[in-house]
This record gives structure tokens, C-alpha cells and sequence, in this order.
């Protein structure tokens, strides 16, 4: 019998950590649409229903649990907009409404907090001790479409420096001692783990090169480790920008 890739161990011990965020909002109440016809063109114009609105997706991507009771790390540019409403899904029987408990865009990461108790939980590495060449495994939920996919690759590159544009504001953030991987990481996998082969968290996946193959970065878990230590003992970052 052919012996099992160690990426299968790795499959059964991170996937139950990681969870979707769904970001909706109100926005006016669609009837129907107009076609406009123009030239050779038609255009569509929404119908909108005056004074009504509706709770609408607009947008997804990716986190982790870290503690039993409900912490959970993930991109700041995921829930960058003050006026949506943002759930966690753990799988289709369970979803819950996240607080979003503190953001650092200088490092873009996000900590969040769902009103669960024994949850399993992802374990945090040391990023510091990354090698090149390593292999990593990237989880997330790309196009908010297929959760729970798993890309393998290896650390291409350490200490990258990057302007990336992101959320749904596309706003331009410069991003400092990233780890660069081949692993595909796709829209929608922001804010998920990028895990070596113990299953412990050595990155939060952030960005890729648009037009590229297979260049992809991931924050290091250690920038996030103080932010999540601060956000619990105190409620909030302590440390001043």
C-alpha cells in the first residue's frame, strides 16, 4: 500500500481550526432591472425599491481559531469596513457573529472573538526559526467559495518587502519581513494559516502577485503572537504606533 503524504496528518489537524468570514451589509432592495439599450450595447440598471434594504454578501475570506474560547486571528483588509457585519463559519451547522476585538493595519492582521467555548484550536509556531526551502502547507477559503482547501509549496523566500491592495476599499498597504511561499494563495484565502509540517500556524496568508506564478505572502505568526497576548490580557493593544 502506497504510504500517505504527511500533508494528510497535517489536513486532519489544521482544517477544523480554520474558519470562513462572511462579510455582509444593508444595502438597497433590488425589484428587478432595467435594460438600456444603446447602439450595439445594452446596459443593465438595477431597480432599486425605495426606502428598503436587505442584508447582502459582498465579500469573504479566511481566519484561524487560536484558543479554546473563541479567539481567532486573521487580515485586518478582511474586515476593514466599519459598516459591515462579519460571521465566522465554522462548517454549514455552525456560524456565529464575530466581534471584532482590535485591528493593526501596520501589520495588517485583525483578532476577533466568537461566544463559543472548546473549540479546537490551531497551535502558534515560531516563525523566527522558518527555513528557506521548507515545506508549508497554505488553508483557506478562496473566491469564498471552496473552504477548507489546502495548497502545498515551500518557503520561497524570507524578510520580503511588498506594497500590496486589498479589502474592499483596494487601499494600499506596505507590508515589511513577510515570508514569500509557492503554495497558491487565491482571493479569499486572506487570513488563513500558512502551517509547516507540525500543523502549527507560521504565517497568516496575506497577498499574491497578480500575473505571476505561484508568488505568494504570508505574515509571520510571531507578528501576530504579541497582538493576540495584548488583545487578551488587556482588551487592546498596548503598545503605542
Amino acid at each position: 500500500m502506497p504510504e500517505k503524504s504527511p500533508i494528510v496528518e497535517v489536513a486532519k489537524k489544521v482544517c477544523p481550526a480554520v474558519i470562513t468570514i462572511v462579510i455582509s451589509k444593508d444595502l438597497p432592495k433590488i425589484e428587478g432591472f432595467y435594460f438600456f439599450p444603446f447602439g450595439e450595447q445594452q446596459f443593465i440598471i438595477p431597480q432599486i425599491e425605495k426606502g428598503k434594504k436587505e442584508k447582502t454578501k459582498i465579500g469573504g475570506g479566511s481566519g484561524f481559531i487560536v484558543s479554546s474560547d473563541g479567539y481567532v486571528i486573521t487580515c485586518n483588509h478582511v474586515v476593514g469596513d466599519p459598516e459591515a457585519d462579519y460571521t465566522v463559519i465554522l462548517d454549514p451547522k455552525h456560524k456565529y457573529p464575530a466581534k471584532i476585538l482590535e485591528k493593526d493595519p501596520l501589520i495588517d492582521i485583525a483578532i476577533l472573538k466568537i461566544d463559543e467555548r472548546n473549540l479546537l484550536y490551531l497551535e502558534l509556531g515560531d516563525s523566527n526559526q522558518i527555513e528557506l526551502g521548507e515545506t508549508v502547507v497554505a488553508i483557506g477559503n478562496p473566491l469564498g467559495e471552496f473552504e477548507d482547501t489546502l495548497s502545498a509549496g515551500i518557503v520561497s523566500g524570507l524578510s520580503r518587502k511588498i506594497t500590496a491592495y486589498g479589502g474592499l476599499s483596494l487601499k494600499a498597504t506596505s507590508l515589511r519581513g513577510l515570508i514569500q511561499t509557492d503554495a497558491a494563495i487565491n482571493p479569499g484565502n486572506s487570513g488563513g494559516p500558512l502551517v509547516n509540517m507540525e500543523g502549527k500556524a507560521i504565517g497568516i496568508n496575506t497577498a499574491m502577485v497578480m500575473g505571476a506564478q505561484n508568488i505568494g505572502f504570508a505574515i509571520p505568526i510571531n507578528y501576530a503572537r504579541r497582538t493576540l497576548e495584548e488583545v487578551i490580557k488587556y482588551g487592546k493593544i498596548q503598545r503605542p504606533f
